[in-house]
């Protein structure tokens, strides 16, 4: 599973100068759950299984300080939908994913994004809410360095 390496992605030169730093970092990850569908044979069952049929809430911290909100539907660990949200009210996800822009930019940008989503779980940089047991068991392993058991 490869990072996007389309044109712009990952430098400064794809930034329009009138788009917002969010709506770009929106485009990033949609652009990139894109290269994860087309991959999706080529992802570690742990993290099928975690992310297997879900509606998932993505709560980023911007480097702004502001939030940005993000709906992604799963089903057999494809995302069917992902779309920006303005707000939370009546949002009932599944899994609630947290975390920050830099982060978000570093899983992206890396060489091997499981092992660095991984990493992050790991440190804490990103964390998942709401998990049923055996997703926190995959979280766990994760968190303990453990993830190559399942990956």
């Amino acid at each position: 599973m490869a990072a996007a390496e389309g044109p712009g992605y990952g430098n400064s030169t794809y930034l329009n100068e009138t788009e917002d730093p969010e709506s770009e970092l929106f485009d990033l990850i949609s652009y990139n759950i894109g290269v994860y569908n087309q991959n999706l044979n080529l992802t570690p069952s742990a993290l099928k299984s975690l992310i297997g049929d879900e509606q998932i809430l993505f709560v980023i911290t911007l480097q702004n300080g502001g939030e940005m909100y993000a709906l992604g539907t799963t089903e057999n660990a494809e995302f069917v939908e992902f779309e920006k949200l303005e707000e939370l009210t009546g949002q009932e996800p599944s899994l609630t994913v947290r975390s920050d822009e830099s982060t978000v930019h570093s899983i992206i940008e890396s060489p091997s994004p499981v092992q660095e989503f991984s990493e992050a779980v790991k440190s804490g940089k990103v964390t998942v809410e709401d998990a049923g047991l055996l997703q926190k068991l995959i979280l766990w392993a994760m968190s303990m360095g453990l993830a190559g058991l399942f990956m």
